[in-house]
């Protein structure tokens, strides 16, 4: 294979479906299915034939509630979820893990933050590197942490996005991430973000990577 290059596409799909057409639990809940496909893409890499360098797949079924306030201009919502992560390949190249999670929203006004803790499930480990069954990366949480804080503002027609990662531990791993979004035309709308940290990809969840990008 040929080396790769700084520069890269990322492209991303999302998408979710609401599987109830009627409140379950509480008025206002729903129950959904999601899907998100995310691409890292060696387009200027002519030399390499342009190869994808990876491509993670995450399904995922969660749960929404509105709850405390929901006064005007104000709301409050409660996620609960489990979902699944994994790049598809095979033997050492494989990435995957799965993981249950709770999500707090609190929105007022012009800004919305939410706090999502989260307990990876446990797999059977490993009889060798190049076994095909057990756990591909034991130590994910050690890199991926075990929660992500979310907060964005909107000022303007821009909208100020952070992120946080972190796995409370002596090494302090985790990530953080700073983006804008900004209008273009009509509902297209530009994206600049700034990443630094661990686990953008799931393929070097423990490399420690620096990105800028500007997208749409």
């Amino acid at each position: 294979e040929g080396e790769l290059v700084n520069e890269e596409a990322k492209m991303q799909i999302s998408f979710k479906v609401p599987l109830i057409e009627r409140d379950l639990l509480v008025l206002g809940d729903s129950f959904y299915f999601g899907f998100t496909l995310q691409s890292f893409w060696q387009v200027y890499n002519r030399e390499s034939s342009a190869p994808f360098r990876e491509t993670s797949y995450q399904p995922e079924f969660f749960y929404t509630m509105p709850f405390g306030i929901t006064r005007e201009g104000r709301g409050a919502a409660l996620r609960l979820g489990a979902e699944h992560q994994s790049n598809g390949q095979s033997n050492a190249l494989s990435r995957s893990w799965n993981r249950v999670y709770t999500q707090f929203f609190y929105a007022r006004e012009n800004y919305l933050i939410s706090l999502r803790p989260w307990y990876r499930l446990p797999e059977e480990k490993k009889d060798g590197p190049l076994d095909a069954s057990g756990d591909d990366n034991p130590d994910i949480d050690d890199y991926m942490g075990y929660f992500e804080l979310q907060a964005v503002v909107e000022r303007r027609k821009y909208e100020y996005s952070l992120l946080l990662r972190n796995n409370l531990r002596g090494e302090n791993h985790g990530a953080i991430e700073l983006g804008v979004s900004f209008p273009l035309w009509g509902r297209v709308r530009g994206y600049a973000p700034y990443f630094n940290g661990y686990g953008e990809s799931l393929i070097d969840y423990n490399y420690r990577s620096q990105r800028f990008g500007v997208g749409v």
